[in-house]
């Protein structure tokens, strides 16, 4: 009797010990900047803590970040499960998700958006119509500005041209710029040369990729805010346990704040940084100030609105409430 006991027992361990090990899991992972970048870090700070909080059962291979597969291919990438996960801005996948590009417009934090609608909205469309699992977002909060060669006395950018991406496309073209689309590796050589006049970038990692050396100014006020997604694909999400979905859900609301502060501390030091290399600051206020600010909403809303008229104006009311 008791030597079956002490076989049952050890079949038992065995069992339970081959099924954490195939309970454990490794998730391709992909960015869309390089891995020292502000971006790519605080998203590290994000897959470490899955790692640590699930005693790696969950883990993240890096596949890469824009060297690996370009920038504006990975949601294809990541759609088709080459990859698992993805850190993706919503202006990357605009061309399969035309409402991504309200992303950048709204007034609210992440944290918030749960509380009034807005994420379980994306999250459901990006389900829908892309076949991937909107997790959240990180850096949330951080502003938009120019960054220039050349100074400018108000909001005219007639004979500038300025770097895009479909960010900040529009609102260039708004303001009588030229826009032009280059990939973030071949700006610093393009400003060198002066095929363009400056780009536009959020208020962290220009230092990062020493564009600081090519330009003279920066332009305030900020616009928009950063919408750094992170994408899971939706057969990868659809396979994790229950447990595990509960953990990321905890890690991803945890980061969100994290990364905000982490970047706002990030951005008020670039500022100072930016000061003490000499770049000067073209500050627009009163009725300049509010015809830049509403030129860039109009803009973007003006281009959304003709792509998905109906969800433009839901997601419009959503960001009122």
């Amino acid at each position: 009797m008791i030597r079956c006991l002490y076989i049952f027992v050890c079949m038992f361990l065995v069992l339970v010990a081959f099924c954490n090990e195939t309970a454990a899991i490794s998730l391709k992972t992909i960015t869309f900047t390089t891995k020292n970048s502000v971006w790519s870090k605080n998203f590290e700070i994000f897959t470490d803590m899955i790692e640590k909080e699930s005693d790696r059962t969950i883990t993240f291979q890096f596949v890469g970040g824009p060297e690996s597969i370009p920038p504006f291919e990975q949601i294809e990438a990541l759609k088709n499960g080459v990859v698992d996960v993805a850190l993706l801005p919503g202006a990357y996948f605009v061309p399969q998700l035309p409402e991504a590009d309200t992303m950048k417009l709204s007034p609210y934090l992440p944290w918030e958006e749960r509380d009034k609608g807005i994420y379980q909205f994306y999250q459901g469309l990006i389900s829908d119509k892309l076949g991937i699992y909107y997790l959240g977002k990180i850096t949330g909060g951080t502003r938009y500005h120019f960054y220039l060669k050349k100074h400018i006395k108000k909001p005219d950018f007639k004979g500038l041209k300025i770097r895009v991406t479909p960010i900040y496309e529009p609102f260039v073209r708004a303001l009588g710029g030229t826009a032009v689309t280059l990939a973030p590796g071949e700006l610093y050589i393009a400003l060198e040369r002066g095929v363009v006049d400056g780009f536009g970038w959020p208020s962290i990692g220009v230092t990062d990729l020493g564009w600081h050396e090519v330009i003279k100014y920066v332009v305030y006020p900020g616009f928009y805010q950063t919408d750094v997604c992170i994408l899971i694909n939706l057969k990868t999400w659809n396979r994790l346990d229950s447990n595990a979905k509960r953990l990321f859900h905890s890690v991803i609301e945890k980061t969100e704040r994290h990364s905000y502060e982490l970047s706002q501390q990030m951005a008020n030091d670039e500022k100072v940084f930016l000061k003490n290399r000499g770049i000067g600051v073209i500050n627009f206020s009163g009725e300049e100030e509010e015809y830049y600010l509403k030129n860039a909403d109009k803009a973007a809303w003006d281009r959304i609105s003709v792509k998905s008229p109906s969800n433009a104006l839901r997601i419009k009311q959503l960001f009122k409430k």
